[in-house]
């Protein structure tokens, strides 16, 4: 892991963060114990309110394996091989992205995305750090690679077919809502 400050105005920083093994850092931090390998590349930006930064993250070719929010989403629309692949090797992400706002208390995604050969989905909404509570919705779409062929009317993570999720609750037990009509016309 390497880390380096940028000045910015007013006597303030921002912080830029690589590493080598994105699936590490996530454990590290108690974010995402189940991700292995990948690059890492984060942003912070101090805000203009403060303790609060505007984040910019990218990681590329990582896997994730039998993480709960993913696995309740896949359960929920029926694709079992893709639930068998997390199970297994796990689910391979060529690019995730995320645009947000970190503060104290809360994350707030504004814009994400996660694709790979198998699935894409989006992500947005709010996850609370010290309840651990989620508050997120966005779209999934299954078999990414021929899905996204065409999709230049969808957002990144979003295929031609897709279908509008919501996850509330805790990281660890989220309750999933699928839309299955949102098939046709994907969207939140």
């Amino acid at each position: 892991v390497t880390g380096q400050l940028i000045p910015q105005a007013a006597g303030r920083y921002a912080v830029r963060v690589k590493a080598s093994d994105a699936g590490g850092v996530f454990r590290s931090a108690g974010v995402l114990k189940q991700g292995r390998g990948g690059d890492f590349n984060l942003t912070l930006v101090p805000a203009q309110e403060i303790g609060q930064f505007n984040g910019v993250l990218r990681v590329t070719n990582t896997k994730v394996k039998y993480a709960p929010a993913i696995a309740a989403l896949l359960n929920s629309i029926s694709v079992i091989g893709l639930f068998d692949e997390m199970s297994g090797q796990g689910i391979q992400f060529t690019e995730v992205d995320a645009k947000f706002r970190l503060g104290p208390s809360r994350l707030t995604l504004l814009s994400s995305s996660a694709v790979g050969p198998s699935i894409g989905l989006s992500m947005d909404g709010v996850y609370d750090v010290q309840s651990g509570r989620l508050n997120m919705q966005g779209v999934i779409s299954p078999v990414y690679l021929l899905n996204s062929i065409g999709s230049i009317l969808t957002r990144k993570g979003e295929g031609l077919l897709g279908f509008s999720y919501k996850l509330r609750g805790t990281a660890q037990d989220p309750s999933v809502s699928v839309n299955p009509l949102s098939a046709l016309a994907p969207g939140p």
